[in-house]
């Protein structure tokens, strides 16, 4: 079973390779919804012409409801809310993909190797950012409410929502575990 481990101030992840393989996938998968790549070249580049160029696309609010519930509209009005989105919503995706990568790269390193494990020395804030946006997004696709657990336990064991189901939980467990470390002494 997966944990997260605090250890003289570094914080590592110890997990199954079948988890380890779950992870990689749903980052993968919301990455390719944040349009991995989109933005990283105008923010990777040193050029600020070419940042300034980025940042003034004009941004339309995303329509897949996953990404309504990751990239949100800041404000009612739609023209304050398109100035707030060209502005913020590059940097938000880039900070999010970063997020998704450092989880991906470091759970492939292990799947490499074809062995459970632990990865040591992780960031855990990256960590529960990409964590907490692989949750998000799987409680939208799932619709998740205060009576999901109720639904979930009731669920027949051939049901293939269950599984998912049991995913999203069981990522609740890993942030949970993570951020009791994170603020403990």
């Amino acid at each position: 079973m997966s944990e997260f481990i605090r250890n003289d101030g570094t914080f590592s992840l110890s997990l199954t390779l079948d988890e380890a393989h779950i992870l990689i996938n749903l980052a993968e998968q919301l990455l390719e919804l944040l349009g991995e790549g989109d933005f990283a070249h105008h923010y990777e580049n040193n050029d600020p012409f070419a940042q300034l160029m980025a940042m003034q696309q004009e941004r339309a609010p995303p329509e897949d409801p996953v990404l309504k519930r990751l990239l949100p509209n800041a404000y009612s009005d739609p023209e304050a809310a398109d100035d707030y989105r060209r502005y913020t919503e590059p940097a938000l995706r880039l900070n999010k993909q970063t997020g998704l990568r450092t989880i991906r790269e470091a759970l492939t390193v292990l799947v490499d190797n074809d062995e459970a494990g632990t990865i040591e020395n992780l960031d855990p804030q990256l960590w529960l950012k990409g964590i907490n946006d692989l949750r998000l997004a799987l409680s939208v696709r799932l619709d998740i409410d205060a009576d999901s657990f109720e639904t979930f336990e009731n669920m027949p064991d051939e049901n293939p929502q269950k599984a998912i189901y049991a995913v999203y939980f069981w990522l609740g467990w890993l942030q949970e575990n993570l951020l009791l470390l994170l603020t403990s002494q």
